[in-house]
């Protein structure tokens, strides 16, 4: 079944992550955050939220449907930079036009029933002269890349098949992304491939315990527990078993689009 954001046992489950410096290096290198108002849309529990803010905007505002998830976020900040929203990202009522300079969209637009109503709202509240949009997310061909001891994503897909229908029924093509941020009004869109750290375990139990509490993985919430157990053995087998750690990362697809 679809993963429930609103689930109190889900609250901390997008909190809890750190954000490696491949991710951080990658952004700073194509944007400038300082002094600029910052909105993290989907922000879940705030990780990348508070991220942003070690980095010198003059202010960040996470925005998430999710009271749960957002409770969680707020529960982890001592940043007087950052405030936490609830809203909806296809209809951002309690945000003015042109408030902010950069809007971030992670892991976010594959949830949206509408690319359409969320990229217009996002060119409302964007500065019209200089508002940068960033959307960070997979499509069909990033899902589907093999499973390697570092892309371990890849290995969820060849032991359970119907998984890989799933993601891909809820991924945008890059076509469609950038045909969609075009329609909206954006201009000088670009897309990139990024390879982000996701975590690094010192060891398979580590990297076994963290699959298990399906923490941050939603796709996973389609699986039941024999079969979560059956995906866990899967992997181990398939891991080098002399690896003193292993290091996890995921492929994405980055979208920079000027209002």
């Amino acid at each position: 079944m679809a993963h429930d954001f609103s689930n109190l046992n889900n609250k901390y489950t997008y909190a809890e992550r750190g954000v490696n410096k491949t991710w951080t290096n990658f952004i700073l290198e194509k944007i400038n955050l300082k002094m600029k108002r910052v909105a993290d849309i989907g922000c879940g529990g705030g990780i990348y939220t508070k991220k942003i803010a070690q980095h010198g905007p003059l202010s960040v505002t996470g925005i998430d449907s999710s009271s749960r998830m957002l409770e969680a976020a707020r529960s982890r900040n001592n940043d007087d930079k950052i405030k936490y929203l609830l809203g909806d990202a296809e209809n951002l009522t309690s945000l003015k036009d042109g408030e902010f300079d950069i809007v971030l969209e992670r892991a976010l637009i594959h949830h949206l029933q509408s690319l359409k109503n969320n990229f217009i709202e996002v060119k409302r509240i964007l500065n019209s002269e200089s508002g940068v949009f960033i959307i960070q997310d997979r499509t069909p061909e990033d899902c589907l890349l093999e499973g390697t001891p570092t892309h371990i994503r890849g290995y969820f897909f060849e032991k359970f098949p119907f998984l890989a229908q799933e993601e891909v029924n809820r991924r945008f093509s890059n076509t469609t992304v950038k045909r969609s941020l075009a329609d909206a009004g954006f201009k000088k869109i670009s897309s990139y491939k990024l390879w982000e750290i996701r975590s690094i375990y010192n060891d398979a139990q580590s990297l076994k315990e963290d699959l298990s509490s399906r923490r941050g993985r939603s796709i996973l919430h389609w699986l039941n527990e024999e079969q979560l157990n059956e995906l866990i053995n899967f992997i181990q087998i398939k891991l080098p078993q002399d690896s003193e750690k292993i290091i996890e990362k995921d492929r994405w697809t980055v979208w920079i689009a000027n209002s």
